[in-house]
């Protein structure tokens, strides 16, 4: 056998093992408290594809059973198979174009009855007054300038909705033109729970609140990412450097959705 033969047969010896090794985390992963959660993440007009399958791959992360779904099956009421609804950054005005009035209101219903809705940047505003309504209150315009990058957030480990005792103080997310959340309704902002704000004017940038007998989540930065790894099936964001992995964090707030729906 030659030096290089046998070197091949060493790198394809190393790859199969690696592969095995790959698979045994797959099916030994721990326990997550999100298996059999079912997870309809919106991949249509107006979707932006990475921020989709970034969030598809999160929540296989989870455990959960994730899956793709479009307008029509909204429209068709395919969210009754479902837990949690998720709309990635994107255009909120083509969600609420291409939706329609009966994909709307199918949403809306599927919140109120006791359903979870997950809402990324587009998404986010399109969870708020603007739109569906979800939020009583709108998204503000950007707080840290233009275009894209990883700045410092501030967690609020004192929430008192998802648990978030255990984390760290700050995180570096990815920020995109991004907002925060407000509503001049001053005791109904009393009962929206603030995830994260801004270091700038410790405004919420993420935050969670109730609707009817569901649960709501939004965030106007990008969490989903993980800009420094290779879980989220995309490398669109890789040039930026960010230290850690907002997805515990996210996991968390999922957890919350599911448990404190009715």
């Amino acid at each position: 056998m030659t030096m290089e033969s046998s070197k091949k047969k060493g790198a394809v010896v190393l790859i199969v093992a690696l592969l095995a090794i790959s698979s045994l985390i797959l099916v030994f992963r721990y326990p997550t408290g999100m298996e059999g959660v079912r997870v309809a993440v919106y991949n249509d007009r107006g979707a932006m594809p990475s921020s989709a399958t970034a969030l598809l791959n999160m929540f296989l992360w989870m455990n959960a059973e994730a899956n793709y779904v479009n307008s029509t099956e909204i429209q068709q009421g395919v969210l009754d198979e479902y837990d949690i609804v998720v709309f990635p950054g994107g255009s909120s005005f083509d969600y609420h174009t291409y939706l329609g009035t009966i994909g709307r209101s199918a949403v809306r219903n599927f919140i109120t009855g006791g359903g979870s809705y997950f809402g990324i940047c587009g998404g986010s505003v399109f969870g708020t007054n603007s739109y569906l309504g979800l939020f009583n209150g709108y998204a503000s315009g950007s707080v840290n300038g233009s275009g894209t990058k990883v700045i410092p957030m501030i967690v609020n480990t004192d929430s008192t909705g998802p648990d978030l005792s255990n984390e760290p103080s700050t995180y570096e997310i990815l920020y995109w033109n991004s907002g925060y959340f407000y509503s001049s309704n001053a005791t109904y902002m009393s009962t929206v729970i603030p995830i994260i704000l801004y270091t700038q004017n410790n405004e919420p940038g993420m935050i969670a609140c109730r609707y009817g007998n569901g649960t709501v989540f939004l965030s106007y930065p990008h969490p989903e990412y993980e800009e420094n790894g290779v879980l989220d099936g995309t490398d669109l964001f890789d040039y930026h450097n960010d230290p850690d992995s907002e997805w515990n964090l996210l996991l968390k707030v999922s957890l919350w959705l599911v448990q404190a729906s009715e």
